[in-house]
C-alpha cells in the first residue's frame, strides 16, 4: 500500500471526495481506492458524496457564467484618451516591456478577448513606431546639417598655404 503525503486517512472529508472522482489523470488509481475506502470506513453515503459534487458543479457553472459574461464585455472595452496618449507617446518602449506601466500585452489582450483595445493598441503602436520613426530621422538630419555648416564656416586658408594649396 502507497503511502501519500498527508495520507489519505488524515484528509478531510471534501477533499477525500474531490479524490475519490477524480480521474486517474489527477490522482493515482490507488490514492482513489483509499480515498474511496476512506469514504466508507467514515460512514460518508453516497448521497452526501453527491450533495457536495452538485454544489461544487453549480459553483463551476456560476463561475463559468461569470466568466462567459466578462469575456463577453471584454469584447467592447476601449482605451480612455489618456491611456491612448500614454500608448503613443512611451509605444515602442511598452512594445518590448508591455508591464512597465501595468498594461497588457498584445497577446493577453487578444486572449482575454478585448479585441477592441487590440486593434486600437495596434494602430496606436503603429503609429507610435512610425512617429518616433520620423523624429529619430528628422533629429539624425538636422545634426548632419549643423554638423556640416560648422564645417563649412571653418577657415582653411592659412592650412591651404601653409601646405602648398593657394
Amino acid at each position: 500500500m502507497t503511502q501519500f503525503n498527508p495520507p489519505i486517512s488524515q484528509r478531510e472529508k471534501e477533499e477525500l471526495i474531490q479524490i475519490a472522482y477524480s480521474s486517474t489523470d489527477q490522482w493515482q488509481q490507488e490514492a482513489i481506492n483509499q480515498a474511496k475506502q476512506e469514504l466508507i470506513k467514515r460512514n460518508v453515503t453516497p448521497a452526501q458524496q453527491q450533495i457536495l459534487i452538485d454544489k461544487w458543479s453549480k459553483e463551476a457553472d456560476e463561475y463559468f457564467k461569470e466568466e462567459t459574461t466578462r469575456l463577453e464585455k471584454n469584447k467592447t472595452e476601449s482605451y480612455e484618451v489618456w491611456e491612448m496618449a500614454i500608448l503613443f507617446i512611451f509605444g515602442p518602449i511598452l512594445f518590448l516591456r508591455p508591464f512597465i506601466f501595468n498594461s497588457h500585452s498584445l497577446f493577453t489582450l487578444k486572449s482575454e478577448n478585448y479585441f477592441l483595445k487590440f486593434k486600437q493598441r495596434l494602430i496606436i503602436l503603429a503609429l507610435s513606431f512610425i512617429s518616433w520613426f520620423l523624429y529619430m530621422d528628422y533629429t539624425s538630419l538636422q545634426t548632419e546639417k549643423k554638423r556640416l555648416e560648422e564645417i563649412q564656416k571653418i577657415d582653411i586658408s592659412d592650412w591651404k598655404k601653409e601646405h602648398g594649396y593657394d
